[in-house]
């Protein structure tokens, strides 16, 4: 198993899809209702042969460069998920998405994983610029956001497509000389 420990009590894992696609499915099966507010996709997901498909899908992403998904282990347990995506290696750029269980809220689990996972894109990837793009309703995510030192830099106006609606987004960046 690859890992990259963030502290004692977390570490972020490469997903291995046989055995990570049934434990993160049966996660988000028990949490559809959790989910679905901010992440729609997590409607989508039918069952555990989709999500090992997707997590095969997301390690050939990690091999051409173009993503970088782990799975959030604290204490040994599977809990949530963390990424970069739309990776952009002529930028150096890369936005990260992340959830979280709902047992797991107000540990600091994914303030602490985001931040570590930006030490390792601006010092193992050469990232220059790491954006968190969120729901404007996601007080959550924007807590996260700020305790791990994104700067706010605007509102996308009907950024998100949730069902049928379009909803407006936060942006927020943080740069290599800002870490």
């Amino acid at each position: 198993m690859l890992s990259y420990k963030v502290d004692e009590e977390i570490e972020l894992v490469l997903p291995r899809p046989e055995i990570d696609g049934r434990t993160v499915y049966q996660l988000i099966d028990r949490q559809r209702d959790y989910l679905k507010e901010f992440l729609p996709w997590s409607d989508l997901l039918q069952n555990e042969e989709q999500e090992i498909a997707a997590f095969k899908d997301l390690m050939k992403e990690f091999g051409s460069g173009q993503s970088m998904t782990f799975v959030v282990h604290y204490n040994g347990e599977t809990v949530g998920m963390i990424d970069f995506h739309n990776i952009n290696c002529h930028n150096h750029s890369a936005e990260i998405g992340y959830w979280l269980s709902q047992d797991m809220q107000g540990k600091g689990i994914i303030t602490r994983a985001v931040k570590s996972i930006c030490r390792l894109g601006f010092d193992s990837y050469q990232l220059n610029r790491i954006v968190i793009i969120m729901d404007c309703d996601n007080t959550a995510s924007k807590k996260v956001a700020e305790r791990s030192g994104f700067h706010y830099e605007g509102k996308l106006r009907s950024y998100l497509k949730n069902g049928e609606y379009y909803k407006d987004a936060y942006i927020y960046s943080l740069l290599k000389k800002e870490n």
